[in-house]
């Protein structure tokens, strides 16, 4: 069952020591951009120059290191912070709906936090905090900060009453809005109470530098038992064992910063000579045909504000596989095809069909088989979405062989991926003054996308949080600056959940469109099975 939220939820209500005000909205009631903007820049300076202790890294034995040998972003990781804005913050998550009849000992809250600082202390990874490099000279560094519990993490709120779907969707878009505190761990989670039913749901956001590239493991996947007896440690553990440091004085951060920084004209000097290379090879052909199709506009293809709304639905994976194979394609061609039927629905019915197809931004990750580096490497490569055809069967097999061809010319071209270009040619001081710039100018800028469509597998089995059964998994993800919509899917216990994160003001009616994809999908079985009636 879809469901919707413009975020009407009447206020919050909280449990939570020292962080009970951290639900107050923030940053919204601004009516300048530009000023808004302006505070954010001096706080993030202000937050990169406060004082910090005169002390060298430590190992976790209380042994000297070498001035950083500890963990520093990868370029990549450095960039997804450097990028976020007020408006645009890179966290991601999603929502667990959780049947707490399943939990041999019960379930509450604080059964809850007991069983997740037990995770969190095998993962200590998840406690580190950010020290940042004075003016953005450098990418930041992963420091041991103040000695928390998990339990500071966690924020106790409940729905309004009836506690349906509608009422939990407000809340949760809501929440999810707010920028994590660069100053804390950089996630957090909500154990949400009054749910109809008995249930329960939590909710938890982890900014997108701190998921592990390797494991892929977030917070939330450590969470995780495949029966309602708790594991004594998670399934899925982060496979770095690299030991943050503690906070370095400045003066051993601009040295450091300065070592840094002297390789990054090399580095830019490399992406030229790869781009002249393949030139001369003659590889820019495809290239040069797939950066000329800019996608149409559309309504939510706009300046993205700060509010979030969610939506949800949920459809069968057995048919979804079943088309599949129909087909002769993969299942990323057929949740594209039915996604686009649910858009092409959503805009004829606002009578603002652009003729030309929009363009589906699909996550790709560039990690090599056996790189063990630590951090993300994943770009994004644009397909045609197959919005400007009405038979649902050719523009599944037309998106295919769109899909197949754009993800060869990310193979040929992977030395000239823009997010390494972006992480190499700037320090994050400057990217960061480049991502409030571009912001401010999204209505001039080229739209290489219309919106993410990103799928994720998860398990075909029942999970578990702390005995208690994760009876729907709900994706949220974060919105590009001209993006004001976000479709993410995971495949769960044989369902494909859908996740819709939008931005209100460009998206009104988000739900309308989480309803549509699986009557999509069902749409796309009829039509399967006619076209067999008439080969036959």
């Amino acid at each position: 069952m879809p469901t919707n939220s413009r975020n009407t939820w009447p206020g919050p209500r909280a449990e939570n020591g020292d962080n009970s005000g951290v639900l107050t909205p923030t940053m919204r009631e601004s009516t300048y951009f530009f000023k808004k903007n302006l505070y954010y820049l001096i706080g993030q300076l202000l937050f990169s120059l406060r004082p910090t202790p005169m002390m060298a890294p430590t190992d976790s034995f209380g042994g000297d290191l070498e001035p950083f040998t500890v963990q520093q972003l990868s370029r990549m990781d450095a960039v997804f912070l450097s990028m976020e804005t007020p408006e645009t913050p890179a966290h991601i998550g999603g929502l667990a709906i959780l049947d707490p009849s399943t939990a041999p000992d019960g379930f509450d809250f604080e059964q809850f936090v007991e069983f997740l600082e037990s995770r969190i202390e095998v993962c200590p990874r998840f406690m580190w905090t950010i020290q940042q490099v004075p003016f953005g000279m450098d990418r930041p560094y992963w420091v041991e900060g103040e000695h928390r519990s998990a339990r500071e993490q966690v924020h106790r709120v409940a729905v309004p009453s009836p506690g349906g779907r509608e009422e939990l969707a407000g809340l949760v878009g809501f929440l999810f809005e707010r920028p994590l505190d660069r100053t804390l761990p950089l996630w957090e989670m909500f154990f949400i109470e009054g749910l109809q039913g008995g249930r329960a749901a939590v909710l938890w956001k982890v900014h997108h530098c701190l998921l592990d590239g390797r494991s892929g493991a977030g917070i939330a996947e450590i969470m995780f038992d495949l029966s309602p007896q708790p594991a004594d440690r998670p399934l899925i553990g982060p496979k770095d064992e690299a030991q943050a440091g503690q906070p370095a004085s400045w003066s051993e951060l601009t040295r450091s910063a300065f070592r840094n920084g002297m390789d990054l004209p090399a580095a830019s000097l490399r992406h030229v000579g790869k781009a002249v290379g393949m030139a001369i090879d003659g590889h820019f052909g495809p290239l040069t045909e797939l950066s000329s199709t800019l996608a149409p506009k559309t309504s939510f293809n706009g300046r993205v504000g700060a509010k979030r709304t969610i939506a949800w639905s949920t459809a069968s994976l057995a048919d979804a596989k079943a088309a599949k194979e129909t087909l002769g394609v993969k299942l990323n061609d057929v949740i594209l095809g039915i996604t686009a039927e649910a858009i092409r629905g959503y805009l004829i019915g606002r009578d603002e069909l652009p003729d030309q197809s929009l363009l589906a931004g699909v996550p790709v990750s560039t990690r090599q088989s056996g790189d063990q580096t630590p951090g993300n490497q994943i770009t994004s490569v644009n397909v045609y979405w197959g919005t400007d055809l009405d038979d649902p069967i050719e523009r599944i097999h037309a998106i295919h062989a769109a899909a197949d061809e754009a993800k060869q010319n990310v193979e040929a071209h992977r030395n000239l991926d823009p997010m390494a270009i972006l992480a190499d040619a700037f320090l994050p001081g400057a990217l960061q003054l480049f991502a409030r710039g571009a912001a401010a100018a999204t209505d001039s800028m080229p739209l290489p996308s219309n919106a993410v469509v990103s799928n994720v597998p998860m398990t075909p089995v029942p999970l578990y949080i702390a005995g208690a059964r994760v009876a729907e998994a709900v994706p949220i993800s974060l919105l590009a600056p001209t993006q004001g919509l976000n479709i993410t899917v995971i495949s769960y216990n044989g369902h494909l959940h859908f996740g819709i994160t939008a931005d209100p003001n460009l998206v009104p009616e988000p739900g309308s469109i989480a309803e549509a994809i699986p009557k999509a999908l069902i749409d796309l079985q009829s039509a399967l099975q006619k076209s067999e009636h008439i080969d036959l």
